[in-house]
């Protein structure tokens, strides 16, 4: 076998374990972060809700309409917040099981996502185009607050 051929096997294979490395290191930092238990929908509702009030009327980045038609807007930030953000957040609740979950991630895992590699790449339509460098200008807020009253809710913010 030639010595180029046995280079270009062993680079990719060092890339695949870097990788494989960086998402398990992702998936500690998550489920390190999380926690569940049982709620009521009146109780995840009110966590949710005050926190929410934490950040005012400020509408959410992304507005979720109807995810089945695409009806996703993305209010794109004009000027840069001047309060950096480390932190995902997510609050989720589902009726089907009556738990409550809530999970932390470093912002920088979400440089990994299909979304943001997607957005970066100009593969993603201009209406779906959200960086994480759109959620840093942003700044410390709500991304996302979507649910159905007696099935799910979810809501996104970063601090």
């Amino acid at each position: 076998m030639r010595t180029w051929v046995k280079a270009t096997i062993g680079g990719f294979v060092i890339i695949a374990v870097a990788f494989a490395a960086l998402m398990a290191t992702g998936a500690y930092f998550v489920f390190r972060n999380m926690e569940q238990r049982k709620a009521a929908e009146v109780e995840a509702t009110r966590e949710i809700d005050s926190i929410k009030a934490r950040f005012g009327n400020r509408p959410p980045l992304v507005e979720i309409t109807d995810p089945v038609r695409g009806d996703i807007r993305i209010n794109q930030p004009t000027e840069t917040s001047a309060t950096r953000v480390n932190t995902v957040h997510i609050a989720n609740w589902k009726s089907t099981t009556g738990e409550f979950m809530r999970a932390d991630a470093p912002l920088w895992l979400l440089r990994l996502s299909s979304i943001n590699v997607a957005s970066r790449l100009g593969l993603a339509p201009d209406r779906f185009r959200l960086t994480v460098d759109d959620i840093q200008r942003y700044g410390p807020g709500i991304i996302a607050d979507y649910g159905s009253p007696g099935k799910f809710r979810i809501l996104v913010w970063v601090e």
